[in-house]
């Protein structure tokens, strides 16, 4: 009998872990990519502004390829190779907030349950009110032109193909999303267009205290994932680490962002171009002093 029971408990075993393995191959596979994670169970807001610039329907109307996956987005390319559309993330793990809702559990763990969808909520609050600041403030330096965080019934259903190519339809009446113009990588950018290397140390600059005069921060400046090249300027592609911040508008603080915040891109000169380091260098202190 022990012996039978222990046969049945590796065999239950055997199978858990199998599914654990699929399930992490197919997440590695699809960078964790499902339909329900980009839609959520939430009603209009009249706080959460409306576009008011009219979407050229033809955008639109073009099959969209993975791009990418980031901490708030999921990012899809249009067959134009110059439109990008990105879906918010509603969540990381586990089950989607509409099962987490109707899940049957027992007493003792509705106030857990509660609080977790409490914290999914305010979550997407900040990488909302974030999307805003990226359209509304900053969409010069963003490349955000669109951008629908309430159900809109007029937005259509379209064709996105996953990272493995699989063909699916995403209806976006239900789902937030935003468009951004495309751009290039900024530190392979300069990698490949050292002639243009300077003029972008110089446009970095430009483009992180632009922003810190209008009073916003910037919590993961990442400059090998969050920051491109569009039309010959550094833009920020990364539309969920904003927010308000006065502070930083007062020149001390200003400088302080300037600072920190291009530390990487010195880092990243000594080792692959230190041609630069010097002229780097130099701008850097006259920024500082100014």
């Amino acid at each position: 009998m022990k012996s039978s029971s222990m046969k049945i408990f590796f065999r239950c075993l055997f199978v858990c872990l199998c599914l654990v393995a699929i399930e992490r191959f197919t997440r590695s596979q699809t960078d964790g990519f499902r339909e329900t994670k980009t839609t959520g169970s939430y009603s209009f807001c009249s706080h959460w502004p409306a576009e008011k610039s009219p979407l050229d329907p033809t955008l639109l109307d073009q099959p969209f390829y993975f791009l990418g996956s980031g901490v708030q987005c999921y990012a899809f390319i249009g067959e134009d190779n110059s439109t990008v559309l990105k879906v918010f993330k509603h969540y990381h793990f586990g089950l989607s907030t509409q099962s987490l809702e109707k899940l049957p559990l027992p007493k003792c763990l509705h106030t857990l349950r509660r609080e977790l969808l409490v914290k999914r909520k305010k979550r997407m609050e900040h990488i909302f009110s974030s999307a805003i600041i990226a359209r509304h403030e900053l969409s010069e330096q963003t490349g955000v032109f669109y951008l629908c965080i309430n159900p809109n019934e007029r937005a259509p259903p379209i064709t996105i193909y996953d990272k493995i190519g699989v063909r699916r339809t995403l209806d976006l009446s239900a789902t937030p999303f935003l468009l951004q113009r495309k751009a290039n990588l900024l530190l392979p950018y300069i990698k490949k267009h050292k002639e243009e290397a300077k003029q972008m140390i110089d446009s970095l600059f430009c483009c992180i205290v632009n922003r810190s005069k209008k009073g916003i921060s910037n919590s993961d400046p990442r400059l090998y994932r969050n920051f491109g090249i569009l039309d010959g300027k550094v833009i920020e592609i990364d539309v969920g680490s904003f927010s308000e911040n006065p502070f930083v508008k007062s020149p001390i603080y200003t400088k302080r962002e300037l600072f920190y915040e291009t530390l990487e891109m010195k880092e990243w000169i000594l080792q692959n171009q230190p041609e630069l380091s010097d002229y780097f260098e130099e701008r850097i202190s006259l920024a500082l002093q100014a």
